[in-house]
C-alpha cells in the first residue's frame, strides 16, 4: 500500500492534498464488494462505510457552516448517523449500532462524499485572504482526522474479513512471500530521561503536546 499523502500549509498544496487524501480513503475501499462496506464483525470496529461518512460529516461540520453562509446540510439526519462522540455538537447512533445502517447505501454515502467535496473546494477557491489561516487550520485538523480513519479502515476491514469462515482476501493481487523467517533476535537498549510529545512547528493534536521528559526502564526490542 502507498503511504498517507502529506499536505503543506500553502493554499495551492493544502488543496492539492485534500484531493488526494480523500481520494485515498476511497481507494481503501476499492476492493471490497458491496456487502463488505456494511460489516462491522465486533463493537470496537465500524463499517467502511460509516468511516467514508464520518469523515466527511467533519468536514459538512466543522468546514462548511463557517466559511458558506446559509449552508444547509446534505441530510439533517447525517448529523446523528454519523457523529462520534463529538458531544458538544450534537447526538449520536450508538457506535455497537452502526453495522445496523443499511441506508444510507454505500453509493448515497459515495454520493454525499462528492457534493461535500466539491463545497469545500468552492469554499478553498472563494475565501478571503484574511480568512485563509483559520480555513487551513480546519482542514489540517480534518485531513489529519481523516488519515487517522484511514488506519482504522484497514484494522476494521480486516477484522471483519478476519470472522468469514471462507477466509476472504482483502487483496489477492499482491505477492506471497517465500522463504523462512530468520530467528528474532534482540537489542538491549538502556532506560534514562527522554523526550517525548510535539515541540516543533507544524501540525499536532492536543494531546501530542506539550513535549516533555518521561523515564524509560531498560529494555530490549526484537530486531524483525
Amino acid at each position: 500500500m502507498n503511504c498517507h499523502p502529506t499536505f503543506d500549509p500553502g493554499r495551492e498544496a493544502l488543496v492539492k492534498s485534500f484531493k488526494e487524501i480523500r481520494e485515498y480513503s476511497e481507494s481503501i475501499c476499492a476492493p471490497l464488494a458491496v456487502d463488505d462496506f456494511q460489516i462491522q464483525s465486533i463493537v470496537e470496529t465500524s463499517p467502511p462505510k460509516w468511516h467514508l461518512a464520518h469523515t466527511t460529516w467533519f468536514f459538512e461540520t466543522f468546514v462548511l457552516p463557517e466559511f458558506q453562509p446559509g449552508y444547509r446540510p446534505y441530510r439533517e439526519d447525517f448529523a446523528y448517523l454519523f457523529n462520534s462522540y463529538y458531544e458538544t455538537v450534537g447526538s449520536m447512533h450508538p457506535r455497537s449500532k452502526r453495522g445496523l445502517l443499511s441506508r444510507p447505501t454505500i453509493d448515497e454515502v459515495y454520493a454525499y462524499r462528492a457534493a461535500v467535496d466539491e463545497q469545500v473546494l468552492t469554499v478553498t477557491e472563494e475565501v478571503s485572504d484574511e480568512s485563509w489561516d483559520e480555513l487551513a487550520f480546519r482542514l489540517n485538523l480534518g485531513l489529519n482526522h481523516e488519515q487517522q480513519h484511514q488506519e482504522l479502515l484497514f484494522m476494521d476491514i480486516k477484522h471483519n474479513l478476519s470472522v468469514n469462515p471462507l477466509n476472504p482476501a482483502y487483496r489477492d493481487d499482491l505477492p506471497f512471500p517465500e522463504g523462512e523467517a530468520r530467528p528474532v533476535g534482540w537489542v538491549e537498549r538502556p532506560g534514562g530521561i527522554r523526550e517525548i510529545g510535539c515541540g516543533g512547528e507544524g501540525f499536532a493534536f492536543d494531546n501530542e503536546s506539550p513535549r516533555h521528559s518521561v523515564l524509560i526502564r531498560d529494555h530490549r526490542l526484537a530486531d524483525r
